[in-house]
């Protein structure tokens, strides 16, 4: 058994040990270092030792300490006992990270790895007073994405390819300002994602009016089409040509294959680049498929389509075409046909902007007024954190909607949706029969259609 595996089983019984008399606050601390440890470990082991120190990990959550106690003993034993060679990945080939955190003594440093699957912690270090640290691991198949921080705080994003040595240099008390040592791929991306945050601030900044939206549309489709031709087009089987594709805004995508045919070409193009390169590469598979559903779901519109849809508009109702069906803040999927017979206001909106959540006061106050007399409204949110919208819609006592998709949902096409907020008024018959910019008096339309 290697060195390294004999010190950390070492460490890890000191670790279990020191579990029974700590306060539960030390106890979840230890059972984190653990987790690092334990990762670590396994990211180098032969399999049958991998299982057993799954089975470490399982047990460290327990309130006995016979069976972890055990599980470490049979690993112990496994690695020990084995005559044949210790596989240990770090003899083949591997890449190392490595450099100065100042401002950082007695603080752990970890180091991830962002796959498919997740972020899984790989290692961690916990730095002394120059602050110097080294991260070594097996080479990645193809290119391969690593996060190197604090817990609670934003990390360097290192892209690696090869067996290189990369030097990482940061502040503990700003970690944005890090800067990378021989490794080109990773500063692109440190560019990207500070380009990502200005273009949030200034989305941010914005007037919520009415025609926000329409603005946003416009900043995105240029910040897209300056990225693809700087970090795409040039070079589209790189590490920062595919970190591009995934870009969000407070955590909504940016390039939405599904919906747009530029951003599914993009998704193409840099698929196609790593078919070439990494043919058999679990990203190389799962981006191919995104591709190929973003081109079928993005193509052209034919004159088939637009006949059959004619078609249809032509033997439905106003009332089918118009249809809605959301879920609301239990899952359940409200369909807008289900208050006919009702006078309803149809409103679109985003809670995320407090001017626009201020609106439900005036709606509070027009339904608690006409509420038994006939009046309903269904509120459509665009909102993007699902949590935002499931507090803010707790306790109104309409029917709140959402559609995750915001300004991609077909609704707003459907409904010619072109600012928000923007509502309508339908009758008992589930027609509408007008529009925010029609009405001059909400309150004298809705008792006049409540007569009806």
């Amino acid at each position: 058994m290697q060195r390294y595996t004999f010190f950390h089983i070492l460490f890890i019984f000191m670790l279990i040990f020191s579990r029974k008399q700590a306060t539960p606050a030390k106890k979840h601390g230890i059972f984190h270092l653990c987790s690092a440890r334990l990762h670590y470990l396994c990211a180098r082991m032969r399999e049958n030792e991998a299982l057993t120190l799954f089975t470490i990990m399982k047990t460290l959550q327990t309130k006995s300490l016979f069976p972890v106690l055990a599980a470490v003993i049979m690993f112990f034993i496994s690695a020990c006992g084995s005559n044949e060679k210790n596989n240990d990945n770090t003899d083949g080939p591997c890449f190392t990270i490595n450099g100065t955190i100042s401002n950082a003594e007695g603080k752990v440093l970890y180091l991830a790895n962002e796959s498919l699957g997740g972020t899984i912690i790989l290692d961690s270090a916990k730095l002394g007073n120059d602050g110097k640290f080294e991260f070594r691991q097996p080479k990645p198949e193809t290119f391969e994405f690593y996060i190197v921080g604090f817990r609670n705080g934003t990390p360097a994003v290192i892209a690696v390819d090869s067996t290189e040595t990369i030097t990482l240099t940061a502040d503990a008390d700003d970690f944005t300002g890090h800067t990378f040592g021989n490794s080109p791929e990773s500063e692109k991306i440190k560019e990207m994602s500070e380009l990502t945050r200005a273009l949030e601030k200034q989305i941010a900044g914005m007037k919520p009016d009415a025609s926000f939206l329409s603005r946003k549309a416009a900043l995105l489709k240029e910040f897209k089409e300056n990225i693809a031709k700087q970090y795409i087009i040039p070079a589209p089987y790189t590490a920062s040509a595919y970190f591009t594709l995934w870009l969000t805004i407070k955590g909504e995508p940016i390039f939405k294959p599904l919906a747009e045919r530029a951003d599914s070409k993009c998704y193409a193009a840099v698929a196609t680049s790593m078919k070439l390169k990494f043919p058999n590469a679990q990203r190389t598979k799962h981006l191919c498929s995104i591709a190929e559903e973003g081109m079928k779901a993005t193509r052209p519109i034919n004159m088939q389509d637009v006949e059959k849809f004619e078609a249809m508009a032509n033997t439905a109702s106003t009332s089918d075409i118009f249809e809605i069906s959301l879920p609301n803040r239990d899952g359940d999927s409200i369909r807008l046909s289900s208050l006919k017979g009702k006078v309803v206001i149809l409103d679109f909106t985003l809670y995320e902007f407090s001017k626009l959540k201020m609106r439900n006061i005036d709606l509070r106050e027009l339904y608690d007024r006409y509420n038994k007399k006939g009046l309903e409204i269904y509120q459509v949110s665009l909102d993007s954190r699902e949590h935002f919208w499931q507090q803010e819609a707790l306790g109104l006592p309409w029917a709140c909607v959402r559609d995750g998709r915001g300004s991609e949902s077909p609704y707003l096409a459907r409904f010619n949706v072109q600012n928000i907020p923007t509502y309508y008024l339908v009758n008992r018959n589930g027609e509408i029969v007008m529009r925010d910019m029609q009405i001059e008096d909400i309150s004298k339309e809705i008792a006049r259609l409540l007569k009806e």
